[in-house]
């Protein structure tokens, strides 16, 4: 193994001029020869999740491709001998190892996949020479590193959010929306509708409109459709950390659900009731009721991913009780749902995870 390059600025971490982080890409071949697990700092591996992610990243040959999110990675020692300040480039020698803070079961998962007997070979290049974002930290002391991975897997807060709502007359849905959207490439690769109040089927396979995607982040919390002016205060109060968690939450998601998911000339997802049903399976799974903050089981992901054993094909005989046709007769004839089956829908998925 030869060295590895990472080209990216080092920027010293607020208030911590000995500690540092670089943002860059990298390819996952590289990826793969330089990292390392130390239990001390990660959890246990899932080794339920793997399966899904190993089909997920057999979808890249497909027309949106794949999305992971950034891997976090440590860098343990002084990285002054490695780094040129002058080509900001980072030099990782070849029996350097850089300690995962966050992304350890996609790794595996790709590591997993690539071990397939039956992986086509130019897929197999295909996924080595593609590159993930990477986020480097350096000057982490172990304890350093297990706080770290606790903040980004539970309450993972983001650096002054909060000022802005805090002065902000305009609507918080709509500022937390926008901001989720613009943050998350999940939503972006599924698409948001900010322009009109509703997406005309069966040619258009964008996921939910920004009207629908504020009731589905208020059932997800709150369990209802409509925010009280508590809730809106709540949001406010916890604004960062509310918006971290919804972030990971909806990157979570479209890693279980199938490529396209508005796509619902082969696909329920992109129907308003299920989506619904859905945001309200999630809350009664992962939200600790309390009167006085929004809380969530630390265990979130595993619940949300449990979803991924959910047939959310058009074809899949539970739905059609609940369906109709929409635009009978014509060319552009496609079924969705009864507007008023979310709860029965919710059932459904209940039953199914039992």
């Amino acid at each position: 193994m030869s060295d590895i390059t990472a080209i990216g600025t080092i920027d010293t971490l607020v208030n911590k001029r000995d500690k540092g982080l670089m943002s860059t890409q990298l390819k996952i071949k590289d990826i793969l020869e330089i990292y390392s697990i130390d239990r001390e700092v990660n959890r246990d591996l899932g080794y339920h999740r793997l399966p899904k992610l190993v089909k997920y990243l057999d979808s890249i040959d497909s027309s949106i491709g794949i999305f992971f999110p950034s891997i976090v990675l440590s860098f343990r020692g002084d990285p002054s001998s490695y780094y040129d300040m002058e080509t900001s480039t980072l030099t990782i020698p070849s029996n350097q190892r850089l300690i995962v803070i966050d992304g350890q079961h996609r790794i595996k998962g790709i590591e997993s996949f690539l071990t397939k007997s039956n992986i086509d070979t130019l897929k197999k290049e295909n996924i080595l020479n593609s590159y993930l974002t990477v986020q480097v930290y350096f000057g982490l002391s172990e304890e350093d590193e297990k706080k770290l991975f606790t903040d980004i897997n539970t309450n993972a807060k983001r650096v002054s959010r909060s000022l802005v709502t805090n002065f902000d007359t305009r609507d918080i849905y709509n500022i937390l929306v926008r901001e989720l959207f613009h943050s998350s490439t999940s939503l972006q690769v599924a698409k948001v509708e900010f322009n009109k109040s509703r997406i005309v089927r069966p040619n258009n396979d964008t996921f939910i409109t920004s009207v629908r995607l504020k009731r589905f982040i208020n059932l997800i919390i709150f369990g209802k459709e409509s925010p009280s002016q508590k809730n809106e205060r709540q949001i406010k109060e916890q604004y960062d950390e509310i918006f971290s968690f919804l972030n990971k939450l909806f990157d979570t998601l479209f890693l279980v659900f199938p490529a396209s998911p508005g796509n619902v000339l082969s696909s329920v997802l992109g129907h308003e009731p299920l989506q619904n049903a859905i945001a309200l399976y999630i809350h009664e799974a992962i939200i600790i009721e309390n009167e006085n903050e929004v809380k969530w089981l630390e265990t979130w992901e595993e619940e949300v991913e449990q979803l991924s054993n959910i047939n959310w094909s058009v074809k899949n005989r539970d739905w059609h009780p609940y369906m109709m046709t929409g635009r009978k007769n014509s060319q552009y004839e496609y079924q969705s749902f009864i507007e008023t089956s979310t709860l029965d829908l919710k059932d459904i998925i209940v039953k199914r995870l039992s």
